[in-house]
């Protein structure tokens, strides 16, 4: 359904996630409900059996061309996370795709309500200094959240020198005390 992900030089695949079915379940139980419906119906009632290609072609049809479409939306859309970026690809007819790389990722954040948490699942946000990008509602967010910080983490540690000394310099003391002035000179007569 979708083009695999090129590769820069270096960069390795570490996983690649489907988010979590929306709107799928209501129209494939919809179309059940109504194909079990029309076969009932044809074996009991003569009149439903005389027209069972038209019902299953206007009412059926309809459902399962919704349900279709839904699967082929959510199956299309998919989450690579590299050891350099983040890949976000999906769409139907005109395909996307969102690339942010990971030294520009300032934060993960899991969104998740308390039934979302039961049945562990939740919607992902990556932080960027430019703004919140939507990653979507995932199985176990906060283990690809792990996964992405991990690699962020990584990547933060290679471009850091081996050789680099850390050194704290205790700041003056003074610099942070307010010493008001003294006003024993205007009594004095100065």
């Amino acid at each position: 359904m979708s083009t695999p992900v090129v590769l820069r030089e270096g960069e390795a695949m570490i996983i690649t996630v489907t988010p979590v079915s929306w709107g799928v379940l209501r129209p494939l139980v919809a179309c059940a409900v109504v194909l079990v419906g029309i076969v009932e119906g044809a074996q009991h009632l003569g009149v439903v059996h005389h027209f069972v290609w038209w019902l299953l072609g206007l009412v059926a049809g309809p459902l399962a061309l919704v349900t279709l479409t839904r699967i082929w939306r959510w199956r299309s859309h998919k989450v690579h996370v590299t050891s350099e970026r983040v890949v976000v690809e999906g769409g139907v007819l005109s395909h996307q795709r969102t690339m942010i790389e990971l030294h520009d990722v300032v934060a993960t954040r899991v969104d998740q309500r308390v039934l979302e948490r039961m049945t562990r699942r939740g919607f992902i946000a990556l932080e960027t200094a430019a703004g919140p990008i939507a990653l979507g509602k995932f199985r176990y967010p906060g283990a690809l959240c792990r996964l992405i910080d991990a690699e962020r983490a990584r990547h933060q540690r290679r471009n850091l020198p081996l050789d680099t000394v850390f050194t704290f310099d205790e700041p003056d003391v003074n610099d942070f005390e307010v010493r008001p002035e003294r006003r024993a000179r205007r009594w004095r007569g100065e």
